[in-house]
């Protein structure tokens, strides 16, 4: 009985040992570790381009969205995402939104980002990222005023693959 209980006993060890051996740790995806990138605009100034300019009063929102997109204060650039599922995303950035002050009314520009989707492979626990390659923006239609309060606009980086430097420069 006793050889009997030892051979069980070491049948469960290797059983065991087996089972811890085998498993993985859980698949948790790591903070910092790369996902789906911003597209990340800087404002210039038109009339000396080496000097960053923030637009006043900046408000962006996305033209098929209710909601404006929080930015915060604005000092000279942006991050905003771009549709996963969709070549294109539209976005309508009005300078002067503050609806308070009476001596500058609002003034929006629509701008068209058109791109192509590449998704990779990140691991098992992030699972996929979007990249978006080959960036081109349409020029900017006049909002309901009429006017373009955005003079140029010129692509840095065609392809968004990671928030490090800006992808597009807005002159105003």
């Amino acid at each position: 009985m006793k050889m009997y209980k030892s051979l069980l006993f070491i049948i469960c060890v290797f059983i065991t040992t087996y089972l811890v051996s085998s498993c993985e740790r859980d698949d948790i995806c790591a903070e910092g570790t790369p996902t789906t990138p911003l597209l990340i605009i800087k404002f210039i100034d038109f009339d000396n381009s080496t000097e960053v300019k923030a637009p006043t009063e900046l408000q962006v929102k996305a033209v098929d969205l209710e909601n404006v997109f929080p930015i915060g204060t604005v000092t000279d650039s942006i991050l905003i995402p771009l549709k996963t599922t969709e070549s294109i995303t539209e976005y309508a950035f009005t300078i002067n939104s503050d609806t308070t002050n009476d001596e500058t009314p609002p003034n929006t520009d629509i701008i068209s980002f058109q791109y192509t989707l590449a998704e990779e492979y990140v691991s098992s626990a992030c699972g996929f990222k979007v990249n978006y390659e080959g960036l081109t923006i349409s020029p900017p239609n006049a909002g309901e005023d009429g006017s373009n309060w955005i003079q140029n606009i010129t692509i840095q980086r065609e392809d968004v693959t990671d928030e490090t430097t800006a992808h597009v420069f807005i002159f105003h």
